[in-house]
Parts: structure tokens; sequence; C-alpha cells
């Protein structure tokens, strides 16, 4: 007995959810293909997917709504080129091959004056050390060249020092580096100034 009345108190929460479920499945499901609404919803599904092919290659324009504005123009000020009064042509990066031996040239005769001079230079200091010791009792300050100082030795060993520089300014010649390339003639012309200053100071030893 209870039981039926439990059955008859739940019958009617039921019946509400399962009417509304079947509605709600009536709005979800489409209708059958042989009512009218149906066969127009069938037509109108196939002019609708046709339209969407087709219109994957063309331009989709917008109607109702107003036309988009055009492209702002270039400013000719942002696109003009660079005056041409401030572009100084700069020097050509291509050098001639006689120019190149010319330059090569000089060089080596540069190269050669300054090793004639240097050599000269250090046999006059040698003669002038040779005179100063003879005639006035003088004495080598220089180590290396003391041993050699007494004796005619003293002209072939004073020429190593100008021969290392005159190996030292050919290889700067050549180097890779520029500023080694535009300074070689530096080790030639110290050993010049040096082997003078030397020699100018043994003559004014009395």
């Amino acid at each position: 007995m209870f039981l039926a009345i439990g059955l008859l108190l739940i019958h009617p929460q039921l019946s509400p959810r399962i009417s509304f479920s079947a509605e709600k499945g009536a709005l979800v499901m489409p209708a059958d293909s042989g009512s009218p609404s149906g066969a127009g919803a069938d037509e109108n599904s196939l002019p609708l997917s046709t339209a969407t092919v087709a219109t994957l290659d063309q331009p989709v324009t917008l109607s109702g709504t107003a036309a988009l504005p055009d492209a702002p123009a270039p400013d000719p000020a942002v696109n003009s080129p660079a005056p041409i009064a401030f572009l100084r042509p700069g020097k050509p990066f291509t050098v001639s091959v006689d120019r190149l031996r010319e330059d090569n040239r000089r060089k080596r005769m540069l190269w050669m004056g300054l090793a004639i001079a240097s050599h000269s230079a250090a046999t006059f200091d040698a003669w002038s050390t040779r005179h100063a010791i003879t005639t006035s009792g003088a004495q080598e300050l220089n180590p290396l060249l003391r041993p050699f100082a007494g004796n005619a030795s003293l002209y072939a060993v004073i020429q190593i020092a100008p021969a290392l520089m005159d190996f030292t300014a050919r290889k700067m010649m050549y180097s890779r580096h520029g500023f080694l390339r535009h300074t070689w003639w530096v080790p030639q012309s110290a050993s010049l100034v040096s082997s003078l200053f030397c020699g100018a100071h043994n003559l004014s030893v009395h």
C-alpha cells in the first residue's frame, strides 16, 4: 500500500521532466523529411553550402556597413631620396695594377735608402767610438759592444742592430694590419737617429 502511494507521488514529478526533454529534443533534432518545414530546410541547406564554397575564391563584402577608408598616401618627406648635395663621392675601391707596382717600388726604394743611411750611421758610431778610445782614453758604455771596442771587429758587430731593424721594417711593410703598413719606416729611422746621436756624443768626448 505504501509502495503504491509512493509511486503515485513520484509519477507527477517525472512527467514534467520527460515532457520537457521531449520538447527540448524536438527543438534540437531536425524535423522529418516528409514535413513541409523539413523539406524547406533541406532545400535551403544545399544552396547555403554551395554559396559558401563559391565565396571562398571571392572577397567578402559587408552589406549595410560603411565603406572602409582608403589607405593613407605615402608621405613624400619620408620616402624622398637623400639629398645628393650631402653625399660626397668616396675614393674608388679598385686600384690598378700599375699603381700597386709603383707604390711597391717607391716603398722598396725608401727602405733601401733608410737601410743604407742606418748602416752608414752605425759605421760612423763605430769609428767615433774607436777614435774616442784611442785618442781620449774613453770607454765603451754599452756592455754588448764593450768586448769588441778594443779592435776593428766593432765595425762588423755594430751592424747587427741596423740589420734587425731592416728586417723588422720589411715585415711591417707587408703586414696585414694597416697601422703597421703605414709605420714600417719607424724602426729604421730610430736606428739611424740613435747611431747619429751616439757618434756625435763620441766626438764630443775629449
